[in-house]
C-alpha cells in the first residue's frame, strides 16, 4: 500500500504543481536560514576537543603584583597566562604528562634561495612537541621535532599546509630549510588540514581564526630572542631590569599560555600538590606575594570565562527558528488550499470504501515528500549561504562555515518532520468533507 500511496501522491504533487513547488521553496528558504545561522553558532559553541577536554587545563598561577588585585576585578582570580621563568621552570619539574607553553611572534620569512624583497611577515606559533599530541594536531607530512629540541632549541619548525603549498608546491619539504628573520630552521613536519574550533589554547581573539603557519619550539623563541609586542598579549606589573629581550624574558611580565594534560583525578591532585610547593618555594624567594589562587581551568571554563562566545549568534538562531515556523505556516496554508481543492476525489474515495485511515496516509505520504523536497533544496541552499558567509568573514576560519554530514541529515529529517506537523491541521481538515455534499456537486 505503501507504494501505491507514493503514486498517488507524485500523481498528485504533478496536478497541483505550481502550489507544491511554492511549499517546497518556502519550506526551503525556511530550513535554509535556520541550518545556516545554527551551523555557524554550534561550531563555534561546540566542545573543540571531546576526547579530551576533560583531561587538559590551563595553569593558573597568581604571579601579580603585591599591591593590586589582577585586573583590578571585586573577585581576585589569577592571571590566565605566566611569566617565562615559571613556564621554563615548569617544564623543567615535568609533573604532568604533556607541557604545553603557549607562546608567539611574528617575523618574515623566505626560503635561503628567495630576495629579501619576497620574505613575507608571517606569524609563529612556539610550544613543545607535546603540543601536536596533546592536541590532536594531523601530519601531512614528517612529524613533531624530537625531544631534545624542546630542551637545547634547536632551529627547527613545523609549517601549514597552505605554507608548504605557497613554499614547496605542496610537496613533501621535510629536510628544506626556511629562513625566518635571518635564522634558518629545518623543516621537520608539515601540518595536514586542522580543524579544531574554537581554538581554545591561546589568545581568545584568536579562537576562530586559523592556524599559525610556522611552530617552532618555545626554548627556540627564547634563545634566539624572538619577540613580538604588538603580537602578543602581555602584561606587567614591574618593569624590566631593562629594555634588552633579555631582561624582558627574567622579568615578572606575563605572557606565557601554559596546558598541560592530565588523565585522571589523582594526577590533577598530585599536580594540584606540586603547584602549591613550587609557589611556596618562589614565596621563600621573594616572588607570587598575593594569595594563592593555583586552577587547572578546562578549555571550556577558559573560553566562558574570556567570553569567546558571542551571545548574538544565540539570538539569531531563535530568530531564524521563528522565520522558519513563520515559512510553515504559509506552506501549511498551501497546503491546505491545495488539498481543498480535491474534496470532491476525497469524497468519491470515501465513497467507494477507502477510511479515513487511508486518506491520512496517503496525504501524509503526500506532505512528506514536500517536506523532503524541501528540506533538499534547503541543503543546497544552506551551502550557498555557508559559502558566501566564509567569503564576507574572511577573518574567520573557513572550517566554522562547514556543516557536518550529521547536520546534512539533520537538516532533510527537520523538514520533513516540521512539514509534517504542520501540514496535519489541513490534512485532517480535508478528510472531515462530507461524501453525500461533495457528490451531489460532482
Amino acid at each position: 500500500m505503501g507504494i501505491y500511496y507514493t503514486k498517488l501522491a507524485m500523481l498528485s504533487l504533478w496536478k497541483t504543481r505550481y502550489m507544491s513547488l511554492l511549499a517546497i521553496i518556502i519550506i526551503a528558504v525556511g530550513i535554509a536560514a535556520t541550518m545556516t545561522t545554527y551551523t555557524i553558532n554550534y561550531m563555534m559553541t561546540k566542545d573543540p576537543i571531546p576526547s579530551k577536554s576533560d583531561s587538559l587545563f590551563l595553569v593558573r598561577i597568581n604571579n601579580w603584583s603585591p599591591d593590586v588585585i589582577y585586573g583590578n576585578e571585586d573577585e581576585e582570580h589569577a592571571p590566565i597566562y605566566m611569566a617565562v621563568q615559571d613556564a621554563v621552570n615548569l617544564i623543567r619539574h615535568e609533573k604532568a604528562q604533556a607541557q604545553i607553553p603557549i607562546a608567539g611572534f611574528k617575523d618574515m620569512l623566505k626560503l635561503p634561495t628567495q630576495d629579501a624583497v619576497d620574505a613575507k611577515m608571517t606569524f609563529v606559533r612556539s610550544s613543545t612537541r607535546d603540543f601536536f599530541s596533546s592536541f590532536d594536531v594531523p601530519f601531512l607530512y614528517g612529524s613533531p621535532w624530537p625531544q631534545g629540541s624542546d630542551k637545547s632549541g634547536e632551529q627547527v619548525a613545523v609549517i601549514s599546509k597552505k605554507l608548504n603549498d605557497q613554499l614547496f608546491a605542496g610537496k613533501n619539504s621535510v629536510g628544506q630549510v626556511v629562513e625566518l628573520g635571518g635564522h634558518q630552521l629545518t623543516v621537520v613536519g608539515v601540518l595536514d588540514d586542522w580543524s579544531i574550533l574554537p581554538r581554545f589554547y591561546g589568545e581568545s581573539t584568536r579562537a576562530f581564526k586559523g592556524p599559525r603557519d610556522v611552530f617552532v619550539p618555545f626554548q627556540t623563541q627564547l634563545n634566539l630572542e624572538l619577540w613580538s609586542p604588538n603580537v602578543q598579549a602581555f602584561e606587567c606589573w614591574k618593569e624590566a631590569d631593562n629594555a634588552s629581550v633579555e631582561a624582558f624574558w627574567a622579568s615578572e611580565c606575563i605572557w606565557v599560555y601554559f596546558w598541560v594534560e592530565l588523565h585522571n583525578e589523582l594526577e590533577k591532585d598530585a599536580y594540584m600538590d606540586f603547584l602549591e610547593s613550587y609557589v611556596e618555594q618562589q614565596k621563600a624567594l621573594g616572588r607570587f606575594q598575593r594569595p594563592m589562587l593555583n586552577e587547572l581551568q578546562s578549555p571550556a571554563e577558559y573560553l566562558k570565562e574570556r567570553e569567546a562566545y558571542s551571545s548574538d549568534s544565540e539570538i539569531a538562531v531563535w530568530l531564524a527558528i521563528c522565520f522558519f515556523a513563520l515559512c510553515l505556516l504559509n506552506a501549511m496554508s498551501i497546503i491546505m488550499t491545495k488539498f481543498q481543492s480535491k474534496a470532491g476525489e476525497v469524497a468519491l474515495r470515501r465513497a467507494v470504501g477507502a477510511s479515513s485511515v487511508d486518506l491520512i496516509q496517503q496525504y501524509m505520504i503526500e506532505t512528506g515528500i514536500i517536506g523532503l523536497f524541501g528540506g533538499l533544496f534547503g541543503l543546497l541552499l544552506s551551502q550557498v549561504c555557508l559559502m558566501l558567509s566564509s567569503q564576507l568573514y574572511t577573518h574567520l576560519s573557513k572550517d566554522i562555515m562547514a556543516m557536518s554530514a550529521q547536520l546534512m541529515v539533520v537538516t532533510v529529517l527537520l523538514s520533513i518532520v516540521s512539514s509534517l506537523i504542520f501540514g496535519l491541521f489541513p490534512i485532517v481538515k480535508a478528510i472531515r468533507v462530507q461524501p453525500a455534499t461533495q457528490l451531489k456537486s460532482l
